[in-house]
């Protein structure tokens, strides 16, 4: 089964179908209540998780030198800027706010 995780439903659906076997041999009495209780600290979890990684992304913007000055002609510092190369750090960073928006 191919579980789409950029979708919060389908995620919470596969997190249900995995805590329902695990809870199998639990009670019938608490599995609905201990059940309920989990999913909502995994999405309180989930949720401060996400919080503090766009903290930080947007800390690091914050904190990046500002890069669009123009270069004198002929410095080395130009064929980089000029070629377009990102660091892997940057692409990944980027990718990140893409996905977010």
């Amino acid at each position: 089964m191919a579980v789409d995780f950029n979708d919060s439903t389908s995620r919470l659906e596969y997190l249900g179908e995995k805590l329902d076997d695990l809870m199998d041999g639990i009670n019938v009495n608490y599995g609905k209540v201990l059940m309920e209780e989990l999913v909502r600290r995994l999405e309180h979890t989930v949720s401060d998780f996400n919080d503090e990684v766009k903290v930080l992304i947007n800390s690091l913007k914050a904190n990046k030198p500002v890069e669009d000055t123009p270069k004198t002609p002929g410095s080395e510092s130009d064929e980089a800027v000029d070629g377009g190369e990102l660091s892997e750090f940057e692409r990944r960073l980027d990718e990140l706010e893409k996905s977010h928006k």
